[in-house]
Parts: C-alpha cells; sequence; structure tokens
C-alpha cells in the first residue's frame, strides 16, 4: 500500500493540508502518516546535563492527536512527531526512509484565500523532495473537492512533461474526474529582442502552434480510454497562462525543471512561478520518474479496468 505523507504545523493551513490529503487517500486507498516537526532537546540542555521535561515533544503528540480526528475515515494513519530543526529535513528524509508516494502541505498563512503561497517550509520541501509535492491552497479546507474535479497538466514533450502527465492521468481516474491537458506556446516577440526579429516571424509562429497542436493531439490520444480527456494549446507567457488556467481547473499537475537530481522536486522558472501563485492544489512532479504519482493510484486504476 502506498502511503502519502501530510505535514502539519497546528496552524489554520494545517486543515488545508489534512482536507487535500485525505481526498487524495481516499481516492487512491493509500495509508497516510500524519507529521509534524518539533525543536530536538536543545543543545545547550545536552551539554549542561539537565533534564529535558519533554514538553515540546508532548505538545507535537498532542497537535497531532487533535488534526488526526479529520483523518477518521482514513483506513491506515500513523501519527508521526519528528524531532527536527528543520521542518523541510525532516519530512525529505522520511520520505525517503519510508518510500512515501506523495507528500502534502498547505501554503502560507499569509496569502490570500484561495491561493497558493509558499511558505518556508513548502519552499525548501519543493527544492530537492524526493517524491511529488501537493501544496494546498489558502483556504482549501472550506472548499469539498467537486464530485468529479477536472485535473489540469501542463504539458510539453519532454521528460518532466511526460512525468506530469503521466501522474495527472492516474489521478484523473482515481478521481472519477475528467483531464485537461495544456500546452503553451510562447510566440517568438516573447524571445526574441526587437533587432533580432525574423522577417518571417508570423509564418515561424504559426508553424510552432501547428507542432504543438499535431503533438498534443497524437499524445492525448493514447491516454486511457477510461478517461474523458481533452487538451488545448494556447500561446502567451507560460506562467501567465498557466496561472490564469489555474482558476478553471480543481487541480493543477506541472513537471519541475529539466535538471538537477533524477527524482528530485526542483522549481524552475515556469513551475516555481505558477505554484506560487496558482488559485488550486497543484502537485509537482520530479523528473525521471513518471509513475511517481501514477503508482499512488495504481492499484485503484488496475482494479477498475478489470
Amino acid at each position: 500500500m502506498t502511503n502519502i505523507l501530510i505535514g502539519v504545523d497546528g496552524s489554520e493551513r494545517s486543515g488545508d493540508a489534512i482536507a487535500l490529503g485525505r481526498a487524495l487517500a481516499l481516492a487512491a486507498g493509500a495509508s497516510v502518516t500524519l507529521a509534524t516537526v518539533y525543536p530536538p532537546e536543545p543543545l545547550a540542555v545536552r551539554r549542561s546535563g539537565n533534564a529535558y521535561d519533554g514538553s515540546v515533544g508532548e505538545a507535537a503528540e498532542a497537535t497531532l492527536a487533535r488534526l488526526s480526528v479529520a483523518l477518521g475515515d482514513v483506513g491506515d494513519l500513523d501519527l508521526r512527531p519528528l524531532a527536527n530543526k528543520s521542518a523541510a529535513h525532516a519530512l525529505q528524509e522520511t520520505a525517503e526512509q519510508e518510500g512515501v508516494g506523495l507528500i502534502v502541505v498547505g501554503s502560507s498563512h499569509t496569502g490570500r484565500l484561495g491561493r497558493v503561497l509558499l511558505g518556508t517550509t513548502a519552499e525548501r520541501l519543493l527544492h530537492g523532495a524526493p517524491c511529488p509535492v501537493a501544496v494546498a491552497p489558502n483556504g482549501y479546507r472550506t472548499v469539498p473537492i467537486p464530485e468529479h474535479p477536472v485535473v489540469g497538466c501542463a504539458y510539453r514533450s519532454s521528460e518532466d512533461g511526460e512525468a506530469a502527465l503521466g501522474a495527472a492521468e492516474e489521478l484523473a481516474l482515481a478521481l472519477e474526474g475528467s483531464l485537461h491537458v495544456m500546452v503553451v506556446v510562447e510566440p517568438m516577440p516573447h524571445v526574441y529582442d526587437v533587432g533580432e526579429m525574423p522577417l518571417n516571424l508570423p509564418e515561424m509562429n504559426a508553424a510552432l502552434r501547428a507542432e504543438a497542436e499535431q503533438t498534443l493531439t497524437a499524445r492525448v490520444a493514447h491516454l486511457s480510454s477510461q478517461l474523458h480527456a481533452g487538451g488545448t494549446v494556447y500561446g502567451g507567457k507560460p506562467a501567465d497562462v498557466l496561472i490564469a488556467l489555474s482558476e478553471t481547473v480543481d487541480m493543477m499537475v506541472i513537471g519541475s525543471r529539466g535538471y538537477g537530481p533524477r527524482k528530485a522536486v526542483l522549481l524552475g522558472g515556469v513551475s516555481g512561478q505558477v505554484i506560487r501563485s496558482a488559485g488550486c492544489p497543484v502537485v509537482v512532479v520530479p523528473r525521471g520518474a513518471p509513475a511517481a504519482v501514477g503508482s499512488v493510484f495504481a492499484s485503484v486504476t488496475m482494479t477498475e479496468a478489470r
């Protein structure tokens, strides 16, 4: 059974992470590890030899017990207080040791309602996480996931694009939703300086869009026949277009940048901008692991296929 790790800190945004993690766990039939991080025994206490009363750890356990009530319908739940100076490091380490399939966290409490705004922990976690990371927007706990959600996927014909699309396909199937594949083509004027623009610019832009549409049509045709899926090619700056499109879907899946360690989430220019301003939950998928999120839902989708 795949495990979903939900990171909480006792704030209201913990409720957002739990709401998203619960929905995904129920869809996947996955077990859940609910974790909170508290500071370890202070160095000064260890050096002095005085007793450490453990009250911080007890408070962490109490926080987990309180928040776990919302996960009462999850089949297998593990409460995990983690002693570590860095919340992001503790979650990454736990994910690696436990073979976690997905990490779920909330966004910053200072973000506008309904928007993802990364806090320090989420930001650090996303730079080097060993598995996909899902970030719930501010206030998500008050907005129940639709019965048949629309999953959006930012796609390009590349390794990270394929990883994102494979994850989005499995996610949409497990949630009994639909899939909208989004390809953004940036027109040449945004790429070239004015003095360098070729004379046949309109023809070049038309050719780029036609090639993107052909590639997208072929790729969508290879998605599961059980899935209601479609794709659209958009023009504009990728980050701006995808941020706007995040308002039209219930969840968005995006790949991380195409360099750095394999099987590690690393935010690049577009993915970083999108996740910092998205209007829906965002799942960021590491490069080199096309089945990373799909494996979370594999048992569910395989059962449905029989």
